[in-house]
């Protein structure tokens, strides 16, 4: 785990492939990247508000694409204290709707159940303070970011492998996040 906050480090990825912004705020508005966006929100995990953000993100997101809200809700009360160990038991239950879905041939809410169970289960280690290699903020969100571009993709009837429709989902995507964060004043550290 790196010292540098997660604005520092997202900055720092911008940078590294050429998208170069003066602050923090500035990427937030002009980046059409999901990744280091929304990795720089799950690095603020347990902190609510960040956990808060992705719930809504998560909603925004289900609201377009069918099946996918029981997943959002899932995610949702990963926050609860109530039961304890309550994000452990959400991380599995996405890991169960997401092979529901799978059987029941909804490739899409699947593939949104999958993104949901990636930062349930950082948000579970980073709660219960049992953070490993295998629950890296950075390295879930990236597979939680490819995850929701794969369900916005195949919920538009499209080929999982079009680039250009994988392009436009990760916009979208990057637009709904950013909504989701003002709607949550997260602000930069």
């Amino acid at each position: 785990m790196s010292e540098e906050t997660p604005d520092v480090r997202m900055l720092a990825v911008f940078e590294a492939n050429g998208f170069h912004f003066a602050s923090v705020e500035e990427a937030w508005a002009r980046a059409r990247h999901l990744y280091p966006l929304l990795p720089s929100v799950v690095d603020r995990f347990p902190e609510e508000r960040a956990h808060q953000v992705c719930a809504d993100w998560l909603s925004r997101v289900s609201e377009r694409i069918p099946d996918a809200r029981p997943a959002a809700e899932l995610f949702a009360q990963a926050r609860s204290k109530t039961p304890p160990r309550q994000a452990n038991v959400v991380a599995s239950k996405l890991g169960d709707l997401r092979n529901a879905w799978v059987l029941g041939k909804k490739p899409a809410a699947a593939a949104f159940a999958d993104a949901a169970g990636h930062l349930a289960e950082v948000w579970a280690a980073r709660t219960s303070g049992e953070e490993d290699a295998e629950t890296d903020a950075w390295d879930r969100s990236e597979e939680a970011s490819a995850a929701l571009v794969t369900a916005w993709v195949l919920n538009q009837g499209l080929g999982d492998k079009d680039k250009g429709a994988r392009v436009q989902a990760r916009e979208a995507l990057t637009d709904l996040l950013r909504e989701a964060r003002a709607a949550k004043s997260l602000e930069q550290t």
